[in-house]
């Protein structure tokens, strides 16, 4: 492994000393190497144990690495490490210098390897809770030689800085300079529950919704309201008080609950609606909040894990209720701006 043999050969080789300054040299790589791994594992004995050596050779890399610099990076306890200031800084810039070593390994090597490795993938929640993962035994059964990491999460993460391979996001981009394909419209549906429509009766449209009890969800990260979108509706129709929550699985629980009118994605209850547990009002507003894409990193597309598992997302997000049948991109169609 290239990691490995660039710790254990550093020490014999003569041209890697402090005399070399401004020059990238094996050490410069292995310290960062030993540094970046020491941080992500939390222990000088962990980052040996993934890197095929000592803890004590990480230690000393580190150390070589921190004099070259002039600073400390970590703070050594007896029973832990922290990063400091200048530690923080390296760490993010070290994650993109190594992956980007890895991405040219894994690109020369992409037209006869069979897909392996470990893929960082950031969802919304609700798309990993009731889109991927249901499905995601058929991939593991297909690749059992790919590992998925998989973060569940409503914010918007640094795809770049945080080291994620692929992300899907919803509603509408903004320019990043990442690489982004649309999957289809983010199409969602209002609906309540029988004895909610018993007592409360339907809205016949949205200006109705400001008679009527709403459940809302309110984003944890920004504080902000979701706001509730129509075709044909310039804004946000006003919306009657009810009640607000901050997470969005708990708003169907509320809706199931006769508690008021909400307003998620389609596939999120899909299958209440299926089962007459929740019934659809104003169907014919054509509910949508922007598309549904995937982005990825510059270089990460193509490798051949990141791709397949890429595609799995794609075929199960396509499947969406709702989704494609109103597409106007087609669905192999990229742009290199979110």
């Amino acid at each position: 492994m290239v990691r490995t043999l660039i710790l254990l050969k550093v020490a014999q080789c003569p041209y890697t000393s402090d005399t070399m300054s401004g020059m990238l040299t094996l050490d410069s790589l292995s310290g960062l190497l030993a540094f970046a791994t020491t941080v992500e594992l939390g222990s000088f004995t962990s980052a040996g144990r993934e890197l095929g050596v000592s803890g004590s050779a990480v230690g000393k890399s580190v150390d070589r690495l921190e004099g070259r610099l002039g600073v400390v990076l970590l703070q050594r306890t007896t029973r832990s490490i922290a990063l400091t200031a200048e530690g923080e800084a390296l760490y993010a810039r070290a994650r993109q210098i190594l992956g980007s070593v890895r991405d040219a390994e894994a690109l020369i090597s992409s037209t006869r390897e069979t897909p392996r490795g470990r893929v960082k993938v950031s969802l919304p929640t609700v798309v990993g809770r009731h889109v991927i993962v249901p499905a995601l035994h058929q991939f593991l059964d297909a690749y059992p030689d790919v590992e998925i990491d998989l973060w569940l999460d409503d914010r918007i993460v640094n795809v770049v800085a945080e080291g994620f391979d692929l992300t899907v996001r919803l509603g509408h981009l903004k320019n990043s300079g990442l690489i982004a394909q649309r999957i289809g419209p983010h199409a969602f549906a209002t609906c309540a529950s029988p004895s909610y429509i018993a007592r409360f009766g339907s809205p016949q449209s949205p200006a109705d919704l400001a008679n009527h009890r709403c459940v809302r969800y309110r984003f944890p990260t920004t504080g902000l309201l979701e706001q509730w979108e129509y075709a044909g509706e310039q804004r946000t129709p006003p919306l009657g008080a009810g009640l607000v929550l901050n997470d969005g699985e708990t708003l169907a629980v509320a809706a199931l609950g006769g508690l008021g009118l909400v307003q998620l994605p389609i596939y999120q209850v899909a299958g209440h609606l299926k089962g007459g547990r929740l019934q659809a009002v104003l169907e014919g507003g054509d509910a949508t909040r922007g598309d549904i894409w995937l982005v990825w990193p510059p270089g990460r597309s193509d490798i051949p894990r990141v791709r397949v598992f890429s595609e799995f997302v794609q075929t199960l997000l396509s499947r969406c209720p709702e989704n494609l049948s109103r597409s106007t991109q087609e669905p192999g169609s990229r742009s290199f701006t979110e």
